[in-house]
């Protein structure tokens, strides 16, 4: 018998959101369940774990995907055989590490203010932050390009007028030029995933603090951060794994001053001719295996220690009242905010209207041809398409898949969720550019039929379902922990099986959660590009890869067109999804 949402929640009499009771249920009418959690931890590790044992497989082969296999170590004895591999290795961890210490600590700053004081304008800051999130980090270096290129940049003019220096004060082409263009988007990926432990930890820990003669200060830096050190190192961990393998920044910043970083020493190596993709898998397989040892470490750095904030008795959730400090915190948020997302925005707003980007003294500065011709450029016109398709159907096929993992590790007795549980968190332990690189491999050392994928949008809208494969099933999971059991257990009794619950029942009550986990991969499927650098041709390629060309064409008018539009389309998209109910998700802890 099939019953609507509503009789049901009239038979039950609960109401959604009350907390779960902890009671894993068996599937209702479903008896061969066993068969499907084999099934779908077959797939997980044909999409999760097999391309990545195939990288490390291919690192010892030198032939070219399709010729007969030649087995050797000279893939491993060439790379590292490059003099300027050491340093390239060198400026990957400097680069991460000062990065992510810089913005560990800005995010535990902010995720402290908007949850834990009396600030003003903490919506305002929470959703500026989120902002910084979705924002590509291409256009907002164009607009920092803008402002602090050497020889043009605005401020750099502004600063040698006003105070008469020799030379430019700031040089955007340099380490701490990457760093700086990297401060917004790392920053609000930590405070985003530091912000729920931060909301969950009883105010009685701090009040204590304080009863004993702390102060505000002293109360964060000894009581909430030691408390919050899982949310505090996870975020860590995976903020330091994400900084290695950023591409786009360094590919635009880093090469012109000679800084290289490995992801741009594997794009050198794939795109050699002929591409020496030995080398470049090699070079890979220890970016692994260190990342392998970065969670090792964070494990037994945490083991055996306690770190309960919610206890079994009445949860206090108070903010601490800062006085006239107050303004001081908001202030300083505002201003990060103002500097770091709005001031680079409006730069690159402005560069589209300039006849050559970057230059202020033309006798004819101004024009809006750029913009004109954006429109009716053919190359434009279907790398809009591939962009639309491939976020659509990410944002549609992955969003479907997260919330069926979620089911299967919520609300089931299957012997094999905690497996799945665990290879979902997989992709975030891999930096995109290795994900791709390791799909490029599996794909074509494949058959025939296989090999018809790459270059395909479909080959893209894979990467990006496994990219996002984290974020959206921790987010749906847990909401579907939200959920009381009694609406399943309604619909067996009435003679549903598991699959009428899931389509007609929890996937309507998960429409809030679900559709922000959409909104999420649209927007990262739109701005991703070291996820799917080695997978797309000219036929499959995205606006931020085809701004990442026009760019190393140096035609960066045409890429600061496709930036602002980028831009305008996430601007639009978070509008509308406010408006069919987005919220800010949150991730199970």
């Amino acid at each position: 018998m099939r019953m609507r949402v509503n009789s049901l929640l009239e038979l039950t009499r609960i109401r959604v959101g009350r907390p779960a009771r902890l009671k894993k249920l068996q599937f209702p009418g479903f008896p061969w369940g066993p068969i499907l959690a084999f099934v779908v931890i077959g797939i997980l590790i044909l999409l999760l774990a097999y391309p990545i044992a195939v990288l490390l497989v291919k690192s010892f082969v030198t032939s070219r995907p399709g010729h007969p296999v030649v087995w050797t170590i000279n893939g491993w004895v060439a790379a590292f055989n490059d003099p300027k591999l050491p340093i390239a290795i060198g400026n990957t961890f400097y680069l991460a590490f000062v990065r992510v210490v810089i913005t560990s600590m800005i995010a535990i700053f902010f995720a402290w203010v908007v949850t834990r004081t009396d600030t003003p304008l903490k919506g305002f800051i929470e959703v500026m932050l989120w902002l910084g999130f979705f924002l590509p980090l291409l256009p907002m270096t164009m607009g920092w390009i803008l402002l602090l290129d050497p020889h043009n940049g605005l401020l750099n003019k502004v600063f040698i007028n006003l105070f008469g220096f020799s030379e430019a004060p700031f040089d955007i082409y340099s380490y701490w030029g990457i760093i700086w263009c990297h401060l917004a988007f790392s920053t609000s990926v930590r405070f985003m995933l530091m912000t729920p432990a931060f909301s969950a930890m009883d105010a009685a820990l701090e009040e204590a603090g304080l009863a004993c003669g702390s102060n505000r200060a002293g109360v964060l830096l000894r009581v909430t951060i030691p408390v919050l050190a899982p949310a505090v190192l996870a975020s860590t961990a995976l903020g330091f794994i994400r900084s290695l393998e950023s591409l786009e920044i360094e590919m635009v910043l880093g090469v012109p001053a000679g800084i290289y970083v490995v992801p741009t020493k594997i794009w050198d190596f794939v795109h050699w001719e002929p591409p020496l993709y030995d080398r470049a898998t090699a070079l890979s397989s220890i970016f692994l295996l260190f990342i392998v040892l970065l969670i090792w470490l964070h494990r037994i750095l945490l083991r055996g220690r306690e770190f309960t904030t919610v206890s079994g008795r009445s949860h206090m959730v108070e903010t601490l009242p800062l006085g006239r400090w107050r303004w001081v915190t908001c202030g300083l948020c505002v201003l990060f905010i103002a500097v770091l997302i709005f001031l680079p925005l409006a730069t690159l707003i402005m560069g589209t209207f300039m006849e050559l980007f970057g230059h202020f003294d033309l006798e004819r500065s101004w024009t809006v041809r750029h913009w004109t011709g954006a429109f009716t450029d053919s190359v434009f016109l279907r790398s809009l398409k591939n962009t639309i398709v491939l976020g659509v159907s990410a944002a549609l096929v992955g969003t479907l898949v997260y919330a069926l993992i979620s089911y299967l590790i919520a609300r089931t007795r299957l012997s094999g969720r905690g497996l799945i549980d665990i290879l979902s968190w997989l992709p975030w332990a891999l930096p995109g550019v290795l994900i791709s690189l390791a799909l490029l491999w599996t794909v074509l050392g494949s058959g025939a039929y296989v090999k018809l994928l790459y270059g395909t949008v479909s080959l893209l809208v894979l990467a990006i379902i496994i990219k996002e494969m984290p974020l959206g099933t921790q987010i749906i999971k847990a909401a579907v922990q939200q959920i009381g059991p009694e609406l399943e257990e309604a619909s067996s009794a009435a003679g549903a099986n598991w699959l009428d619950y899931f389509y007609r029942i929890l996937l309507p009550l998960l429409k809030p959660t679900t559709l922000s986990v959409a909104i999420i991969v649209f927007i990262s499927a739109i701005r991703d590009i070291p996820t799917i650098i080695f997978l797309s041709t000219h036929e499959s390629r995205t606006l931020s890869l085809l701004m990442l060309d026009h760019i190393a064409d140096a035609n960066p008018e045409k890429a600061a067109v496709l930036g602002v539009f980028l831009v305008f389309v996430i601007f639009a998209l978070l509008s509308i999804g406010r408006l069919l109910g987005f919220r800010r998700p949150s991730l199970q802890p």
